[in-house]
């Protein structure tokens, strides 16, 4: 086989494994160290592709492809030889998926100097290129709070949302003059991250705004009851299971739910358990508080499928059905029966009061297990109250590649016990 050939193998499975690798970091049936021995697969390819021999032959011929991965592929590969000035010149005249893929290679590259680089394009008129940029310098955390904060006015709202999530805690002055008018935007989710941003920052407005967006009829997003799950006590908890009546709110709530650990929220999974549209969402949910593993005699065996559940999405018959894969699709199917006569032997172990994660009571040393143990999709929010609870001091990177995120969990870990568990209203000013 020539260079050639062997070269235009190391793309192809670059970028196969890309997919593979951004499908682990949402998965409900991967760990922190499964991704990690997918994304060694990945790292191979990518480093060979780090070849001036590949410049010409294969990594710029990518770039006319139409197929994100492997523009995301190339785009590392060109930012791993050096060739920084080159992305950011493709950066500014792509069209926006090709944008997106090479942002998505900006954000977990390691070239250095990379972060100041990027700032230089905040400063161009295209307000597009602007929110994207801002969106990789949030995820690298490389943004001065004070350029950020400049963004939470911009006119395009990606970069207002970018923003707020760069910036935790807020600078003082932003809470007082912005955050009001940010947690009424009439845009969700410029809504949602200053409630995110405004908790993190400790203040209390952030979570009124975070119980009326649940309260208010028509206005239930699933991020304030998210927000309202990892901060709440038997009150919010009580909030969150009301809304399991609504069949439209019902996943977003068990969702939610799932972060709370409360007894309430256990039982309400352990009785939504025989409703097949949601029953994977409940079991997920009961299994992340209550610690079982949802295996042997707690699931049904793999191909097996309760009475009336809906048919996977390859094969449904409406033209109108949604045919791309989710990652809940990949839950297991509780057994019932098991999982209700673990829940009657178990039960007593659970105190109303009390709240519990992987059937542990919640502290910053269970959070930090559990942001190592959990399956992957459920990290993202397990990190971002970490960053709440810790005021933005500690931040884990769920999307990066995994030895960054470990140092970011060994740098945590120092600080774990001092993480406060207690409700965050009771710590907001």
């Amino acid at each position: 086989m020539v260079l050639e050939d062997v070269l235009e193998e190391y793309l192809d499975e670059a970028a196969f494994r890309w997919v593979q690798w951004e499908r682990a970091l949402v998965a409900p049936d991967f760990t922190l160290a499964e991704t990690a021995e997918r994304e060694e697969r990945l790292l191979a390819y990518l480093e060979g592709l780090e070849d001036e021999d590949a410049l010409d032959t294969v990594v710029r011929p990518a770039f006319d492809s139409e197929e994100a991965p492997r523009i995301s592929a190339a785009a590392h590969a060109l930012l791993g030889l050096g060739e920084v000035d080159e992305v950011l010149v493709r950066l500014r005249g792509a069209e926006a998926p090709a944008r997106a893929a090479m942002l998505r290679a900006l954000e977990v590259s390691e070239a250095p100097g990379l972060g100041a680089r990027l700032m230089e394009l905040l400063k161009l008129e295209d307000t597009g290129l602007q929110a994207g940029v801002l969106e990789a310098l949030a995820f690298r955390q490389e943004a001065p709070a004070e350029v950020l904060a400049r963004f939470f006015t911009h006119g395009e709202q990606r970069a207002r949302v970018a923003a707020l999530r760069g910036v935790l805690p807020l600078p003082e002055d932003a809470v007082r003059r912005q955050l009001p008018a940010l947690l009424d935007s009439a845009h969700a989710g410029i809504r949602a991250a200053a409630m995110e941003a405004g908790l993190a920052s400790g203040v209390r407005l952030a979570w009124e705004a975070c119980r009326k967006a649940v309260q208010s009829p028509g206005a239930h997003a699933r991020e304030a009851m998210v927000l309202l799950a990892i901060g709440g006590d038997e009150a919010e908890a009580s909030l969150l299971v009301g809304l399991l009546e609504s069949a439209e709110l019902r996943a977003d709530a068990l969702w939610a739910l799932g972060f709370s650990g409360r007894v309430a929220a256990m039982e309400s999974c352990v009785k939504y358990l025989e409703v097949p549209e949601v029953a994977r969402l409940a079991g997920e949910a009961f299994a992340a508080m209550t610690g079982l593993r949802l295996e042997g005699a707690h699931a049904l065996p793999p191909g097996e499928r309760p009475e009336g559940a809906p048919p996977p999405p390859e094969e449904q018959e409406s033209l109108d059905a949604d045919l791309v894969p989710r990652p809940e699709d990949d839950l297991p199917w509780p057994h019932v029966a098991g999982v209700r006569a673990w829940w009657a032997q178990n039960q007593t172990r659970f105190a109303t009061g009390s709240r519990y994660l992987m059937g542990q009571p919640f502290s910053g040393p269970v959070l930090l297990e559990a942001l190592e143990a959990s399956p992957m999709r459920r990290r993202h929010v397990l990190a971002r109250e970490l960053a709440i609870r810790t005021r933005g001091q500690h931040h884990i990177p769920t999307r990066a590649f995994t030895h960054r995120q470990r140092e970011a969990l060994a740098r945590a870990r120092a600080t774990a016990a001092l993480v406060c568990g207690t409700p965050l209203a009771s710590t907001l000013r």
